[in-house]
């Protein structure tokens, strides 16, 4: 098997918009090597249809954005890294808008700002209508296609994170998918740009990927990962009784689309906010109508809208829907909540740094205190520029020695024969979780949850010496399974995104429990 070392200044692990960002400013830095376990341009981020929330008018201030982001955080924000979100988001929006990101503009030129639940003001930029993910990924893969520091290995799975004698991460370990070697990259600065952990829910918005291996990376190196609880379910998910689904975009119900039950009444009328509270609001206005009515999803009516008006700023999502058999101008649409935004993760400072020297986290792997409890709408890629950017700063200006000797452990062996076991497993997990971990939980169900997870753990099959890919996936999507369960017991009280239906609402204490990952 062919083995190849590199050496680098950053190591950028994913090509969402925090991986991308953090490589484009490391590239006037160093010598920058991003890997992504895909193409280029995958992952969530790409597939993100919100916009980006930043304060650009002069009726908008930071205070208010501040707020916001509070109130929907529901008293466990951290304070300080919300003010920097918001000042210094501000700050690297007007540097996009600067070196040409296309948001969208209205006929006389000036930016199209919408609004989205629980913002006070209009102050969300999109791009390409409700497509502002795909492009923000393509104009910084442009960007960063023209930078000679830059090398990119598409179709690298990050398998172990390394270590020097000093503790130190020290870089990675990369299967090559495409080629079947072996990769280590060495480096005095990682930064795991890995996404979230909302592909292990059955009815998901995110791309099968979306499966936490980062924290599993991070959690070997000696990093904590803490509020696993924290699973943001969007309220507005396309439905089919088939279980496959697609977002439709919040910026719908700030155009004025508004949320129906199965005998056309609108619930959520009277409601403070109506349409336009904060996503843990309506997500369980939505599953409580549910439970009152016979259909399992309520309807989203588009039919009072203006139909030129949502074919020009939301087309994308208009031939979607389409495409499936609903005419949104003669019928609501049928959505209910799916798994969407992993606010738990990686935890790290404002920096970006974990408790491992060298190795940072940004974007939706980390936890850096901004989202709380409930992740204000849009605050995503903003924390993606603003946190990719602060871990590259401090990576540049810590001591760092050049890249030393280090263990590389085994190489990665992928057994094509234990995919189909694999595959069966994880939508069984899927199901698990969806049915006792999803939006509404209780002791019971948790416990019922916990206790057929690590079943199914202990029937893995690892292989002696080299890891083998499914397996060491297999058990690493059950070990974090199981320790979302065993955090969500441990905060025994309704808080945001986290609703327990057999306790009172209340923040009480974080859960922060670890998990077994993906090398173990």
């Amino acid at each position: 098997m062919t083995v190849d070392t590199l050496d680098c200044d950053f190591l950028v692990l994913g090509s969402g918009a925090a991986g991308l960002y953090a490589a484009w400013q490391a590239a006037a830095l160093g010598r920058v090597i991003l890997v992504t376990d895909g193409a280029l341009a995958s992952g969530s981020s790409y597939w993100a249809q919100g916009g980006i929330a930043a304060v650009t008018t002069d009726d908008d201030t930071l205070e208010a954005h501040v707020a916001d982001t509070l109130a929907a955080g529901r008293g466990l924000c951290d304070r300080a890294a919300v003010e920097l979100l918001v000042a210094e988001g501000a700050a690297a929006v007007r540097a996009l808008i600067a070196a040409g990101m296309p948001f969208d503009r209205q006929a006389d030129g000036r930016l199209r700002r919408g609004l989205e639940g629980g913002h006070s003001h209009h102050r969300i930029l999109h791009a390409l209508g409700v497509q502002t993910g795909k492009a923000l990924v393509d104009f910084l893969i442009e960007r960063i296609r023209d930078c000679a520091t830059v090398t990119v290995v598409e179709h690298g799975f990050a398998h172990r994170l390394l270590r020097d004698a000093a503790g130190d991460c020290a870089g990675a370990r990369i299967h090559r998918r495409d080629t079947g070697g072996s990769l280590i990259v060495r480096s005095p600065a990682t930064i795991l740009a890995t996404g979230g952990y909302s592909a292990l829910f059955e009815r998901t918005t995110n791309p099968p990927g979306a499966l936490g291996v980062g924290l599993g990376l991070a959690y070997d190196a000696g990093a904590r990962c803490i509020d696993l609880e924290f699973v943001q379910f969007h309220p507005t998910a396309f439905y089919e009784r088939e279980g496959r689904t697609f977002l439709i975009s919040e910026a719908l119900r700030g155009a004025g689309a508004t949320l129906v039950n199965e005998a056309g009444e609108r619930f959520l009328a009277d409601a403070p906010g109506a349409e336009l509270a904060p996503r843990d609001a309506v997500a369980a206005a939505i599953t409580a109508e549910i439970g009152r009515q016979h259909q399992p999803y309520v309807g989203l009516d588009l039919r009072h809208l203006d139909p030129a008006m949502l074919e020009q700023s939301f087309g994308f999502i208009m031939a979607a829907i389409a495409e499936r058999g609903i005419d949104a101008r003669r019928e609501p649409v049928p959505v209910a909540p799916a798994a969407h935004y992993c606010i738990g993760g990686v935890a790290t400072d404002r920096h970006g740094a974990t408790d491992v020297p060298g190795l940072y986290a940004a974007g939706e792997v980390a936890v850096t205190g901004v989202h709380g409890a409930n992740r204000l709408a849009s605050n995503s890629l903003l924390e993606c520029l603003v946190f990719g950017h602060r871990a590259v700063v401090h990576a540049a200006e810590r001591d760092r020695p050049r890249p030393v000797a280090v263990e590389p452990g085994h190489a990665l062996v992928v057994d094509p024969a234990r995919r189909d076991r694999f595959m069966r497993r994880r939508r069984e997990l899927a199901a698990l979780m969806m049915r006792h971990v999803g939006l509404e939980r209780d002791r019971a169900g948790l416990e019922a949850a916990l206790t057929a997870i690590e079943a199914a753990r202990a029937e893995s099959s690892p292989i002696a010496g080299a890891p083998e890919y499914f397996s060491s996936l297999d058990r690493h999507i059950h070990g974090l399974a199981g320790a979302i369960a065993r955090a969500a017991l441990a905060r025994n009280a309704s808080v945001g995104v986290h609703r327990r239906r057999d306790t009172r609402a209340g923040a009480a204490a974080r859960g922060r429990a670890a998990f077994a990952s993906v090398t173990s």
